[in-house]
C-alpha cells in the first residue's frame, strides 16, 4: 500500500522553503523582524539628534538676535548646530543603509550659503572683520539646522509635532508680549522716572542728559508696543504672523476642530500682533488668510459665512479693546504712506549700493556702513538693513546670492505645486480612510523608523529652558514672565493639538502659505539676517520639502558619507577658532570693562578682550579712548602713543565706520588744541575726510571738517564745507538729525 503524504495544517500545501540567503519576512512589511512595534534598530541616534535640533529652533527666538553682527549673539547655538551636523554625519557612516535627502531646493540652499560665505570672507578683509564673521556663522548655523531637519524628519507625525511646537512658541511669546504691554513696560517707566541715571548705569548704558540719544531712548521707553524676546517690535510681528496664519489654516484646511484650542492660539497671538502696530505684518496676515480661503475653495469646501464672521468678530473686539485703552490709534494707519516713503528712500539708496557692488555686495554685517555712502540727504536714519529681504541679500551677498535665493524659492514653489496637484509621496492615510478590512488603522508606507514626535517635544522644552542661560551669555536673557505665563500657555497649546498631531493632516499648501506670509512681511520690514526671525523661514522650508519629496532611492555611497563627515568637522573646527572661542573669551572682559570705573582696571580688561579676539575692533576703540583719558590726566607721551596705536588698529579692523572716523577726528582735534602739533591737525583732517567719504550727506561731518580747516588756515575750503553743512541741514526734515543751533550759527558766522 503506497505511503500517504501526511496532511498538515496548511491544507496539504507544503510551505516554500526559504533560500539560505533570503531575508526572513516580517509580520509587517515596514518593520524588520525582532523589532518591537514603534521601534527601529539604530534609530535612537536619529531621535536624539532631532530633539537637539529642536533646541536650536526653539531657543533662538527667545533672546534677541538683532545685534548678532555686533555682539555675536547666539554663537553658542551656531557651534551646537555644527556639532550636531558632525554627529549626524558620523551616524550616517555607521548606518550602512543610510540615505541622504537632497534635491534641487537643497542644492540651491547650498549655493546660497556658498555665495553668502564668500562675501563674508571677503568682507573680513575690506570691512568690519568681526561683524562679517559673526553674520557668516549665523547663516551657516541656520543652514546647518535646515539640513538637519531635512535629514531627521522621517514621518508626517514628526512634521506635525514640529509645527505644533512652533505654534505653541508663538503663543508663549504673544503672552509675554501682552504682559509687557500691560504691566512690565509701565513699571519700567516708573523706575526710570525715579532714577534715570541710576537705571541707565545699571543696564550698562549712558546717554548725556538732553542729548539726542537720551531723547530717543526715552521715546522708545514710553512706547507701549510689545517686543517680547526680540529687540524690535517689528521682529516680533514678523515671527508671529506666519504661525498665526498656519494655526488658523489648520482649522480651515487641516480640519482641526478644537474650538477651545483655536481660541487659546488665536486670541493672544492676534492681540499681541495688533499691539505691535506692524503694518507690513497686518498686510501679510490678511494675504495669508485670503490664500487659506482659496485653498479651502480649491478642495471644494468653501469657507461659508460662519468662520469669516467669527474671525471678524474676534478682530473687531480686539481692535476696539486696543483703541479703548489707547494702545491703537488712527496714526497707525494714517502714517502708512509716510512709512512707505521712508522705505522707498532706503530702497533707492540700496539699489545704488548694489550697482557699485554687484559681485559680492558690501558683505554680511556691512550694510549699515555701506549704506551711508548712498543715503539720501533727507532720509531719516542710518538703517542696519534695507527693510526688504531681496535687496538685503543682493546688497550683502551679491548677484549670485540673490539669484541663489530666488532659485531656492522657485524650487520650493515647484515642490509645493507637485504636492498640491499630484499625489503626495508621503501620504497621511491610505485611500480607504486609513483602515483595513477589519477596521484597524493602517499606517502609510514609511521607512523602518520609530515615531520621534515625543522627542520633538522634549527638545523643545529643553530649548525653552536653555534660552535663559544662553541669553545671559549675551546681552539680554528672557524675563521670568515668559516662563511663568508664556511656557504654560504654550504647553497647553501643544497639548490641545495632540489629536491633530496623532491623526491629523498637514497640507503642504498650508506650509507654503506660511512661507508666503513671512516673505511678504520681510519685503517691507526686513530681518532675514536676524536668526530669531529667519529661523521660521528655514523651518517651513524643511517641513515643506519633507512633505513633498519622494523616498530617497538607495543608500548613501560611503565616499559621499565620508566627504560629508570631513566637511562637517572642518566647518565645526573653523567656527570654533574664528567665531565661538574668540567671541566668548572676549565678551566677558568687555562686559566687565563696561561697569568698571577704575581706569587702570578697565584698561586691563580691554587688553584681555583685545588679545582674545584679534578681529574685534571695539576693544581697540575703547583702549584708544582709555589712553586718551590717561593723557588728559598726565599728558605723558606714552599715553598719546598708545592712543595713536590703538586707534590705528581699530580703523584697520573697522575701516568703513563713519561714526568712528568722525569721533577720531574730534579726538585728534582735542590733542592738537593742546600740543599745537601739525601732525595731530593733519590726523584730524584726514579722519574727517574719511568720515565724509563714507557718509557724504552727513551735515555734522562737514561741519566738523569746516572747523578743522579753519584752524589749519584753509579758509576757502572751510567756507565751502560750512556751506555744504548748512545746505544738508536745511534739507533734513527730521529734527533729531539736524545740527545743534549753536553749531549752525558758528558755521554761518565763520568762526573757528
Amino acid at each position: 500500500m503506497p505511503n500517504r503524504k501526511k496532511k498538515d495544517r496548511t491544507g496539504g500545501r507544503k510551505p516554500r522553503r526559504a533560500a539560505a540567503n533570503e531575508p526572513k519576512q516580517s509580520a509587517s512589511p515596514f518593520v524588520p523582524v525582532g523589532v518591537p512595534p514603534g521601534r527601529s534598530p539604530g534609530d535612537g541616534p536619529r531621535r536624539w539628534l532631532l530633539a537637539a535640533t529642536m533646541i536650536l529652533f526653539v531657543a533662538r527666538p527667545l533672546f534677541p538676535s538683532e545685534s548678532v553682527a555686533k555682539t555675536g549673539e547666539g554663537v553658542v547655538l551656531v557651534m551646537f548646530s555644527l556639532l550636531l551636523a558632525v554627529g549626524w554625519s558620523v551616524y550616517m557612516l555607521r548606518q550602512r543603509s543610510a540615505v541622504l535627502r537632497f534635491g534641487a531646493t537643497d542644492a540651491a540652499v547650498l549655493v546660497l550659503l556658498v555665495f553668502h560665505s564668500a562675501a563674508g570672507v571677503w568682507a573680513t578683509k575690506t570691512g568690519n572683520a568681526r561683524e562679517a564673521m559673526n553674520v557668516l556663522w549665523a547663516w551657516i548655523g541656520l543652514g546647518a539646522g535646515f539640513f538637519l531637519l531635512r535629514q531627521l524628519i522621517h514621518r508626517p507625525r514628526e512634521a506635525r509635532a514640529v509645527v505644533a511646537v512652533m505654534i505653541g512658541l508663538a503663543v508663549a511669546m504673544s503672552t509675554y508680549g501682552l504682559y509687557q504691554s500691560g504691566y512690565e513696560l509701565h513699571e519700567l517707566r516708573l523706575d526710570y522716572d525715579r532714577d534715570p541715571d541710576g537705571m541707565l548705569r545699571a543696564e550698562g548704558l549712558w546717554f548725556e542728559p538732553g542729548s539726542v540719544a537720551r531723547t530717543q531712548f526715552e521715546e522708545r521707553l514710553n512706547s507701549r508696543e510689545p517686543f517680547a524676546t526680540f529687540a524690535l517690535t517689528n521682529s516680533l510681528a514678523g515671527y508671529l504672523a506666519p504661525w498665526l496664519v498656519v494655526a488658523i489654516g489648520l482649522a480651515a484646511v487641516g480640519r482641526w476642530r478644537n474650538v477651545t484650542g483655536m481660541l487659546v492660539v488665536v486670541l493672544p497671538t492676534t492681540a499681541c500682533g495688533l499691539l505691535t502696530k506692524s503694518r507690513s505684518a497686518y498686510v501679510a496676515v490678511a494675504l495669508g488668510l485670503a490664500l487659506v480661503a482659496l485653498a479651502r475653495r480649491r478642495e471644494r469646501r468653501p469657507i461659508g459665512w460662519i468662520w469669516p464672521m467669527v474671525a471678524a468678530l474676534i478682530v473687531v473686539v480686539l481692535v476696539a479693546g486696543a483703541v479703548a485703552v489707547g494702545e491703537l490709534d488712527a496714526e497707525v494707519f494714517g502714517e502708512a504712506g509716510k512709512s512707505l516713503g521712508y522705505r522707498v528712500q532706503y530702497w533707492q539708496s540700496t539699489w545704488a549700493l548694489i550697482k557699485d557692488h554687484p559681485v559680492l555686495g558690501c558683505g554680511p554685517g556691512q550694510f549699515q556702513n555701506g549704506y551711508t555712502a548712498y543715503k539720501l540727504p533727507e532720509a531719516s536714519e542710518e538703517v542696519a538693513d534695507p527693510h526688504n529681504f531681496l535687496l538685503e541679500i543682493w546688497a550683502t551677498a551679491g548677484t549670485g546670492g540673490v539669484l541663489a535665493l530666488l532659485a531656492v524659492l522657485g524650487c520650493f514653489a515647484w515642490s509645493v505645486r507637485k504636492g498640491v496637484t499630484g499625489v503626495s509621496p508621503v501620504p497621511e492615510q491610505t485611500p480607504a480612510h486609513g483602515q483595513d478590512a477589519g477596521g484597524a488603522r493602517v499606517e502609510p508606507p514609511q521607512e523602518a523608523t520609530s515615531d520621534a514626535s515625543r522627542w520633538v517635544y522634549g527638545g523643545a522644552l529643553v530649548g525653552f529652558l536653555a534660552a535663559s542661560p544662553l541669553g545671559a551669555l549675551g546681552t539680554t536673557a528672557p524675563g521670568l514672565a515668559l516662563y511663568l505665563f508664556g511656557l504654560p500657555l504654550g504647553a497647553v497649546t501643544v497639548f490641545m493639538l495632540a489629536d491633530w498631531i496623532k491623526d491629523g493632516r498637514l497640507p503642504i499648501v498650508l506650509v507654503g502659505i506660511g512661507l508666503v506670509v513671512l516673505l511678504v512681511n520681510l519685503l517691507a520690514a526686513g530681518g532675514i539676517g536676524f536668526p530669531g526671525v529667519a529661523g521660521t523661514f528655514w523651518v517651513l522650508l524643511a517641513l515643506g520639502l519633507s512633505l513633498t519629496e519622494e523616498k530617497p532611492k538607495g543608500p548613501l555611497p560611503r565616499a559621499v558619507a565620508w566627504g560629508v563627515t570631513v566637511f562637517a568637522v572642518a566647518l565645526a573646527a573653523s567656527c570654533y577658532w574664528t567665531g565661538y572661542q574668540p567671541v566668548l573669551r572676549a565678551r566677558g572682559p568687555m562686559n566687565t570693562a563696561a561697569v568698571t570705573f577704575d581706569l587702570g582696571a578697565r584698561r586691563d580688561h580691554l587688553l584681555e578682550a583685545a588679545r582674545a579676539d584679534s578681529l574685534w575692533a571695539d576693544p581697540r576703540k575703547q583702549l584708544a579712548s582709555a589712553a586718551l583719558e590717561e593723557w588728559r590726566n598726565d599728558h605723558r607721551q606714552e599715553s598719546l602713543d598708545e592712543f595713536r596705536r590703538y586707534s590705528a588698529e581699530a580703523t584697520r579692523l573697522d575701516p568703513e565706520s563713519w561714526s568712528y572716523w568722525h569721533a577720531l577726528g574730534d579726538q585728534y582735534l582735542e590733542v592738537y588744541r593742546y600740543t599745537s602739533s601739525v601732525d595731530d591737525l593733519k590726523a584730524a583732517l584726514e579722519s574727517y575726510r574719511r568720515a565724509i567719504a563714507i557718509y557724504p550727506n552727513n551735515a555734522k561731518c562737514h561741519a566738523s571738517f569746516a572747523i578743522a580747516l579753519r584752524l589749519a588756515g584753509q579758509e576757502a575750503l572751510a567756507r565751502q564745507e560750512a556751506e555744504t553743512a548748512v545746505r544738508l541741514d536745511d534739507s533734513m526734515p527730521h529734527l533729531d538729525k539736524k545740527l545743534p543751533p549753536t553749531l549752525r550759527q558758528r558755521l554761518l558766522r565763520g568762526g573757528p
